[in-house]
């Protein structure tokens, strides 16, 4: 997989993410998540996993001191998108495949890489 340049914008970054995940590879995964994040979310690798329809950015917030907890981050933002899942085998079908969440993306300054560090469900 490719990875984004160093001055990639934040939803540029989240879709990398995704792409990452949905191709299974763990070190591009591990490369665009902040340490902290990534130790605390990912350990799936050999888990079957859904993979995505489409992935559209709804928005995406203007950079923010870091008020969230430990990451001391200088800037963060919010992107919020829409996944249509396309689901795995092992899974019950569900009539909803759409699924809001918002990304939290942060770095230290204007010229270091947006880094995932958090992320949660909308709907």
């Amino acid at each position: 997989m490719v990875l984004p340049k160093s001055d990639a914008t934040a939803d540029t970054v989240v879709r990398a993410y995704l792409a990452a995940i949905e191709a299974r590879d763990a070190e591009a995964v591990r490369t665009l998540s902040a340490p902290s994040y990534y130790s605390r979310v990912h350990r799936w690798p050999d888990d079957p996993i859904d993979t995505w329809r489409s992935v559209k950015v709804s928005e995406v917030s203007k950079p923010n001191p870091d008020t969230y907890g430990p990451g001391g981050y200088r800037q963060v933002q919010n992107v919020y998108v829409d996944i249509e899942v396309r689901r795995c085998n092992e899974e019950p079908p569900n009539d909803d495949t759409h699924y809001p969440y918002t990304f939290l993306v942060g770095r230290q300054s204007d010229d270091t890489s947006w880094k995932i560090i958090d992320f949660g469900g909308l709907g």
